[in-house]
C-alpha cells in the first residue's frame, strides 16, 4: 500500500516582533495554514540554515542588516517580506530589499488579517491564481523630463501599480526608474493605464516594444519559480 505523502508546512518567520504583534500575526497566518514561527535574530544567519514562506519584521532603524540577509539568503532570497511601521512612515533604506507589504504599527487585528487574506497565496505558492506580485519600493516616474517620487504597490510583466503625485493623465508617456531585489536599476518606457486621484495611486502599462521589460519579467518568473 501507498504511504501518502505529507505536505510540507508552509512557515512564516516573525523576526524580532514584540509578543502583542506576533500574537495577531500567528493568529492571521495560522487562518490559512501557515505555520508562524518565533526568531530572534541581530544578524539574520538563521536565514542561511531555515527555510520559511514569508518573514514579518519592524522597518525600523538598523533592520537593513536582516534585510540584506534575508534577500542574499539562498534559501529565502524571494520570500514574502511583510514589513511593519508606523502608518506613512517607511524606512527610505528598506525600499530596495523590495518589501512585498506594509502593515501599521502598532498591529490591528482586522487589518492584519485582511492583508493575510489577500497575500497568503503567494505565501502558500499557488501562483497561478495570483497574477501580479505586491513589491514595495521606490520609483521615478519622468514625466516630460521631469522626475517625480512614488512607491510601488503591485508589479507584473506588463505594468504596474503605484501611489505617486506626478502630474499625470490617462495616456501619458512616461518612463519609469525602480529596482528590485538582486537586479540592476530597471528603467522602462510606459504608458499611463489608469489614475485614482482621491487615492493618489497610478497604473502604468509598460511599452511592450521597450526591450528592457525583459529584466523585470525575467524577475518576476524567477520569483514565481522560488
Amino acid at each position: 500500500m501507498a504511504i501518502a505523502q505529507k505536505k510540507a508546512v508552509c512557515r512564516a518567520a516573525l523576526v524580532n516582533l514584540d509578543e502583542a504583534s506576533a500574537t495577531i500575526m500567528r493568529d492571521s497566518f495560522k487562518q490559512f495554514r501557515i505555520h508562524a514561527v518565533d526568531l530572534a535574530t541581530a544578524d539574520g544567519k538563521q536565514f542561511d540554515q531555515e527555510k520559511f514562506d514569508a518573514c514579518v519584521l519592524r522597518l525600523i532603524p538598523g533592520c537593513e542588516v536582516l534585510l540584506q540577509a534575508l534577500r542574499n539568503s539562498p534559501r529565502n532570497r524571494h520570500i514574502m517580506v511583510y514589513g511593519i511601521a508606523a502608518a506613512g512612515q517607511l524606512l527610505r533604506e528598506a525600499t530596495k530589499y523590495g518589501i512585498n507589504v506594509m502593515l501599521n504599527h502598532p498591529l490591528d487585528k482586522t487589518g492584519a488579517l485582511k492583508v493575510v487574506r489577500a497575500t497568503h497565496l503567494l505565501v502558500l505558492h499557488e501562483f497561478r491564481r495570483y497574477v501580479r506580485v505586491p513589491v514595495i519600493t521606490e520609483v521615478q516616474l519622468e514625466v516630460q523630463r521631469t522626475r517625480h517620487s512614488g512607491t510601488s504597490m503591485e508589479l507584473s510583466g506588463g505594468g504596474m501599480s503605484m501611489q505617486s503625485k506626478a502630474p499625470v493623465k490617462l495616456g501619458d508617456a512616461v518612463e519609469v526608474s525602480f529596482s528590485l531585489p538582486n537586479t540592476n536599476p530597471i528603467t522602462c518606457a510606459a504608458t499611463v493605464s489608469w489614475l485614482e486621484p482621491a487615492e493618489g495611486t497610478v497604473g502604468v502599462r509598460f511599452e511592450p516594444n521597450d526591450q528592457r521589460r525583459t529584466a523585470i519579467k525575467r524577475w518576476i518568473e524567477e520569483y514565481l519559480e522560488m
